[in-house]
């Protein structure tokens, strides 16, 4: 159920590649950090037709790219993103010499490139919300979040419509109505939603099961799946009917659909 601009015509040879935080690979050798504006810029080189990204804001509310809550895995500090002001964060050096960007800089660097943003924290709604505003970004963006209610709220900002994804509670409560043979519930519950990006199997739900598949995909919403790093794989998922591959290896996924 497409809402805006951002999921246009489909490759239809393909599916969409999602380059999941950018592409921090060359070959088989990491060379960029992932969420920089170099990873972005690496995996627009390769191919990808998205990019993927989340959303955390920092102690003076500017919105950052940056996948977890703290620095730990990335630079082995365990201060907060949140607990940091941009200042601080911009003077955080990452493995590969990469800069925590802030969500402005990025759309403003890659002014043509569609981005799918995962809102982290309830303060990346109204940060993330009015940023993407304010650089009449609106049908280049999707918005997503594993919190419905988040979600909910972060569209709730916008006075235009932006281009969405099921939170998780709304994406089991569909796989559940889907195999209950529900069509009429199904098709209520996804009005408004453009895509479910959704793993292949999450706590012993098989979400590639034939009884799901073909209940959701003729009702204009899109599947796309994550993080898909293997060639076959993404074959099989595309096989299937999936619209969209969600990648580390965004490269590989160009290769693989050539």
């Amino acid at each position: 159920m497409k809402t805006t601009g951002y999921l246009d015509t489909h490759p239809g040879t393909r599916p969409r590649i999602f380059a999941h935080r950018g592409l921090t690979f060359q070959g088989d050798k990491s060379v960029a950090d992932e969420n920089t504006l170099q990873s972005f810029e690496l995996a627009l080189s390769a191919g990808a037709d998205y990019l993927e990204s989340d959303i955390q804001v920092t102690k003076d509310k500017v919105p950052v790219l940056f996948h977890d809550g703290d620095l730990t895995r990335l630079v082995g500090k365990k201060a907060r993103v949140s607990d940091l002001t941009l200042s601080q964060i911009k003077q955080i050096e990452l493995p590969h010499l990469g800069k925590i960007p802030t969500l402005e800089e990025a759309l403003t660097a890659f002014p043509e490139a569609k981005f799918n943003l995962d809102l982290k924290t309830p303060d990346a709604e109204t940060g993330g919300i009015q940023t993407i505003l304010k650089l009449k970004a609106e049908n280049r963006v999707l918005v997503s979040s594993f919190s419905e209610s988040s979600r909910k709220r972060a569209l709730a900002i916008s006075p235009t419509q932006l281009a969405t994804s099921a939170g998780s509670s709304k994406v089991l409560l569909s796989y559940l109505l889907a195999r209950a043979g529900l069509e009429k519930s199904l098709a209520k519950q996804l009005v408004g939603i453009d895509a479910l990006q959704i793993p292949t199997r999450l706590y012993g739900i098989d979400f590639t099961h034939p009884n799901f598949l073909e209940k959701v995909l003729p009702l204009g919403v899109e599947i796309h799946f994550w993080t898909i790093n293997y060639p076959q794989t993404m074959l099989e998922l595309f096989a299937l009917g999936a619209h969209g591959i969600v990648t580390d290896r965004a490269d590989l996924a160009v290769k693989t659909f050539s």
